[in-house]
């Protein structure tokens, strides 16, 4: 995890340096992604690079490279020259450096910082659960957008930490959107599993794409809709998904207990699915 990939270069983590007119660093103005791999197979990655190309496509910055191609050999090697087996890619693209001013400059040409970072043992969330506070969401009204303007989810997650939680989920109107760092679902006594559709108040995850496509092959009722604290009490089951942690399961929404805090059976074997779909890419 010592070298990183920075416009074209390969270099030390301490000898990186973006200028401070990044546009990135005056204005947030740019866009993220977080890929898993593991034995130096990018996993999910058709689904990941197609989130980044809409997510510069949406904030109207040019692409870096002429093919995603491209960017996909300089993670493999990025991965192999930090002999790393299992953990994260991070890529971070920005429109550029230029004079600071609210417009976009005339010419700029992206800033792309790649690196990685180890995955962390989540087998204790995994087997326990986790709890969850409910929040209000007070973020921007572009969440589908991959930007790296995340101080709203930082409050969230810190506020969530200060209280003993694992993670904040956010409400509008009395409807669960998202999760500070991940999305939300719940299965209710008909076995259905609900989840936040796809829109501009929620960030469209890779690994809830993901689980909707292997519940509908295994035939599990999944729907996108909105579901609410009323709904939270009725549930016999919930859990969460990202990149960085698959799918954990939430034993209690601040203070709704869940199926006793014990883990559901669909959660089990929606973890159980997901592990062998991302094992099958390897």
């Amino acid at each position: 995890m010592e070298i990183f990939y920075i416009n074209g270069s390969f270099t030390h983590k301490n000898d990186t340096y973006i200028s401070v007119e990044d546009r990135g660093f005056n204005f947030s103005d740019g866009i993220y992604e977080v890929i898993s791999f593991k034995d130096e197979t990018l996993m999910n990655v058709k689904k990941h690079f197609s989130r980044l190309e809409r997510s510069l496509s949406e904030l109207k910055i040019i692409k870096p490279f002429k093919n995603l191609k491209s960017i996909e050999l300089i993670l493999k090697r990025l991965i192999k020259l930090n002999k790393l087996k299992k953990g994260f890619v991070y890529l971070q693209i920005t429109r550029g450096t230029s004079l600071r001013n609210h417009e976009f400059p005339r010419k700029t040409v992206p800033n792309a910082v790649f690196f990685l970072f180890p995955q962390k043992n989540n087998d204790k969330l995994m087997n326990n659960g986790v709890k969850v506070m409910l929040s209000e969401d007070l973020r921007w009204k572009r969440c589908d957008i991959k930007s790296i303007s995340l101080l709203p989810n930082i409050l969230e997650k810190q506020k969530a930490k200060k209280l003993n939680y694992y993670e904040v989920w956010q409400t509008k109107k009395n409807f669960i959107t998202e999760g500070s760092t991940s999305n939300a679902f719940i299965v209710d006594s008909k076995s259905r599993i609900f989840t936040h559709p796809k829109n501009n108040n929620i960030l469209g995850g890779v690994t809830r794409e993901c689980i909707i496509e292997i519940a509908k092959m295994n035939n599990l009722s999944i729907i996108e809709k909105p579901f609410s604290v009323i709904d939270i009490k009725k549930c016999k089951e919930a859990f969460l998904s990202s990149t960085t942690v698959g799918i954990l399961p939430v034993v209690k929404v601040d203070n709704i207990l869940i199926n006793n805090g014990e883990i559901g059976k669909i959660t089990r074997k929606l973890t159980d699915l997901y592990k062998n779909f991302l094992e099958d890419q390897i």
